[in-house]
């Protein structure tokens, strides 16, 4: 039973022509920068972590400002803190409060990856009782560092 299921920012499904550009633009400003690897697991859990307790922290506050200047430019330009406000308020008014997954370290569907246009992509879940946190993140290169460029996040009973 999925309890909330979000998603902003998709540059990768159904991308309007904006955002083809930003991602090209993205892309571009990151031409000089070394190129990123994929994280091992140790370095895709401390990505899914960061970017879910950002997510937790804004959701508990209502103040999405900082989630959002810490994600990429691309998200930025498709995100203002109002619309994410927006977006999450479903987590917001069931009360879903994502800190517990502090305690355990995230079980990926598969090694994060770099698709064809060099996002980093990485799928899992915590296992967290009674309800397990589900998300898929992409990651873009921004100034040698990967940053949140798409997150969608549910909740599931655990099977």
């Amino acid at each position: 039973m999925a309890l909330a299921v979000l998603a902003v920012g998709a540059p990768g499904s159904g991308a309007n022509a904006d955002t083809k550009r930003e991602l090209l633009e993205v892309k571009s400003n990151t031409a000089a920068a070394p190129r990123l690897l994929a994280p091992n697991d140790e370095g895709a859990a401390i990505l899914a972590h960061n970017s879910l307790i950002a997510l937790n922290h804004a959701n508990l506050t209502g103040n999405y400002s900082v989630f959002r200047d810490l994600a990429a430019p691309g998200f930025q330009k498709l995100n203002s803190a109002r619309q994410l406000s927006t977006t999450f308020a479903n987590m917001r008014t069931n009360g879903i409060n994502l800190s517990p997954i502090v305690l355990y370290q995230p079980k990926f569907v598969a090694a994060a990856l770099i698709d064809d246009k060099g996002l980093l992509r990485m799928t899992g879940f915590y296992p967290t009782q009674p309800l397990q946190v589900h998300f898929s993140l992409v990651f873009a290169p921004v100034a040698a560092v990967w940053r949140l460029i798409e997150i969608s996040v549910w909740m599931a009973v655990q099977p």
